[in-house]
């Protein structure tokens, strides 16, 4: 008894505390979504008596920061405190979607008891008349009677043959969705469950006050990702731009017709200025290590650039692995000709890691829808290497040779296999053809009726309350509609690709607060494909490629009167010429920019001369030729220019 009356006095401070706290009902009212994390704000009122009361603030997220929660009201009182914990006895699990597999079950179970039942049913009355007890029973029946009877009884037993079959069928259809349905229960029940915050707001007051009551906080299972769609229904009018984010939150708390804002602000990084540090210089290269950034699970789909880190040229085919924590490989894809990838995340993905032959290992943990990446190369020694196909390289241990990105290895180097040659990849799709984007995401018509300019950041205000669940998937929000000044060039290099490229020169963009990230193409009323908008070192005009046009053709030919081949003393002596043909079949002018090349010797014994350019702008250092020019509609420009080789007459050159 003296234990037990000791015990009471130790728990009746406890019970005491808990019973003066003061429950106070909220809801979440605004939210306001970071790159990375987002602020909730809870509102609600609250009577308060003469004196000082804690307040509970309970079922709240359990990823509630408790270094960023502010309280404030409207009333007279004054606000003594504010304490953070974690309840683990009340804990938040998904009870709607389990009690909802539950009714399911129940459902699936009883029309199983049913189809059993008249299964049973069956297989009774196809047990009786395989007794034959009708005919058994009665004696002295004539021959056509005897026929009859037989006749009936046969094509009972077969339409009981076919019910049979028809409820077999049924009864496994059922058992099949029962499994499925139990097997989700078990997972949900399986799940460890999570606990809840709760906030407790000491308050004092000298009167009774009717209060209203504002709490805000940090969680970081949360953020957005901006996508553009981008339109041009044809070249003589303006770029139609729609600016998305994709937005996406896990924080165990469903945000329910809230006032939504987007936020450009990372608060989860730390405020401390970096301090430079000495760049000791020293033969040979050091690539300069990569920003560490924190790990986010709420990422599903990444996409980027990756680039040479010395010449900040795109790398194609560069191998982008998804790892797990554990380092195992889950998937993987490569990075297209202008180094662009794109790779879905799944729960368990943790790192991308970043393979390229000449180039340094590089693996990053995944924290952001967009990460561009700059690969150092690694002065490796190679042997002579063997292109067997567009992305594929072969070492053979037979020469040794410095590999260096840029720099152009030697004929006997350098083996290309003449069926396998890398060029251009796109997808297009014809007049025909229907494509349909499917994205993993809810759509709203929800636009931004403010932005706010900060300091360091911006904030789009969205118009109109949003509700989204606590699924860690992305749902859509429409951020802005804007109308862009642009100005349509083509772009066309027929000796890699005969297609016409169109691009948009944007000016006027600088006002809407881009970010970098993914832009599907709308052209002439028809999906052309997906680019990614990299605002890096974009100046007053930002160049949006909008893909092929087949009302732009251009052809490249060789010819031949014009190209000869002749022996002078110990050299010989290699003309070729090209003509380009161009064809607007539109009903507009366009500006069309083309390239072409000529070689470039990298020795003295080579000698090249430029015999006919037809008024190309000429880049001698590399080569290169380039026509501006305007096509009216309906018209053929031509375009001709050849080149002249002398060699020593036993060397061997390739000049096509």
């Amino acid at each position: 008894m003296r234990h037990r009356f000791a015990l009471l006095l130790l728990l009746f401070p406890f019970v005491a505390a808990m019973a003066a706290e003061k429950p106070v009902t909220t809801r979440i009212t605004a939210v306001k979504v970071f790159l990375s994390g987002a602020e909730v704000t809870r509102t609600g009122k609250v009577d308060l008596v003469k004196g000082t009361t804690t307040l509970l603030f309970a079922g709240l997220s359990e990823e509630v920061d408790p270094a960023n929660i502010q309280v404030s009201g409207s009333g007279a009182f004054t606000i003594l405190g504010v304490q953070h914990r974690l309840n683990y006895l009340e804990e938040k699990q998904d009870r709607a979607e389990v009690t909802d597999l539950k009714a399911r079950i129940k459902v699936k179970e009883e029309d199983l008891a049913r189809e059993n039942g008249l299964l049973a049913v069956l297989e009774k009355e196809d047990a009786r008349l395989a007794k034959n007890d009708v005919v058994g029973g009665q004696q002295g029946l004539s021959l056509e009677a005897l026929s009859k009877v037989n006749e009936y009884l046969q094509a009972r037993q077969e339409a009981i043959a076919l019910k049979r079959l028809e409820r077999q069928r049924t009864i496994a259809g059922i058992n099949e969705e029962l499994g499925k349905l139990r097997l989700q229960l078990n997972q949900l029940q399986g799940k460890k469950a999570r606990a809840t915050s709760e906030v407790l707001v000491e308050v004092s007051a000298n009167a009774v006050v009717d209060a209203g009551i504002t709490l805000k906080y940090m969680v970081r299972s949360a953020g957005w990702s901006p996508s553009y769609d981008i339109r041009v229904l044809d070249i003589t009018r303006p770029m139609q731009l729609t600016y998305k984010a994709q937005v996406y939150q896990n924080t165990g708390e469903e945000w329910k017709e809230v006032e939504l804002a987007l936020s450009s602000g990372q608060p989860d990084k730390d405020a401390i200025m970096p301090e430079l540090q000495p760049w000791r210089l020293d033969f040979g290269y050091v690539a300069r290590p990569a920003q560490q950034q924190a790990y986010n699970a709420g990422v599903r789909d990444v996409r980027g650039i990756v680039r040479d880190a010395r010449t900040g040229e795109p790398l194609p085919f560069v191998t982008v692995a998804l790892l797990d924590q554990n380092g195992r490989t889950l998937n993987g894809t490569t990075t297209n000709i202008d180094g662009y990838y794109a790779i879905a995340i799944p729960t368990n993905g943790r790192t991308l890691q970043f393979a390229y032959v000449g180039y340094q290992l590089q693996n990053l943990g995944i924290y952001n829808g967009t990460m561009n990446v700059n690969m150092a190369p690694d002065q490796v020694t190679l042997q002579e290497v063997t292109v067997a196909q567009a992305g594929a390289v072969q070492l053979n241990a037979t020469s040794n040779y410095m590999w260096q990105p840029g720099v152009q290895m030697k004929a006997a180097e350098v083996q290309s296999v003449p069926s396998r040659r890398i060029r251009r990849q796109k997808v297009e799709f014809g007049e025909d053809e229907r494509f349909d984007l499917v994205q993993n995401s809810t759509a709203t018509t929800a636009l931004a009726q403010t932005v706010v300019e900060r300091t360091t950041s911006f904030e789009f205000a969205i118009s109109v309350p949003y509700t989204i669940p606590s699924d860690g998937q992305n749902h859509q929000v429409g951020v802005q509609e804007q109308e862009l000044k642009s100005t349509y060039r083509y772009y066309c290099t027929p000796k890699l690709d005969p297609d016409a490229f169109l691009f948009a020169a944007v000016t006027g963009w600088e006002g809407m607060n881009l970010l970098a990230g993914p832009a599907y193409i709308y052209f002439e009323g028809t999906y052309v494909g997906e680019s990614l908008l990299d605002l890096g070192g974009v100046g007053d005009t930002l160049d949006i490629s909008l893909g092929r046009d087949r009302g732009v053709t251009v052809t490249r030919t060789k010819r031949k009167e014009l190209s000869a081949r002749q022996v002078v003393g110990g050299k010989r002596v290699e003309s070729v010429a090209w003509e380009i043909a161009v064809r607007n079949n539109k009903a507009q002018p366009v500006e069309l920019t083309l390239m072409d090349q000529y070689p470039v010797p990298v020795r003295s014994e080579i000698e090249v001369k430029l015999e006919e350019s037809s008024g190309a702008q000429v880049n001698a250092e590399k080569g290169f030729l380039s026509w501006k020019v305007r096509v009216e509609p309906r018209t053929n420009q031509a375009f001709g220019f050849g080149y002249s080789v002398k060699v020593p007459k036993d060397k061997v050159v390739v000049l096509e």
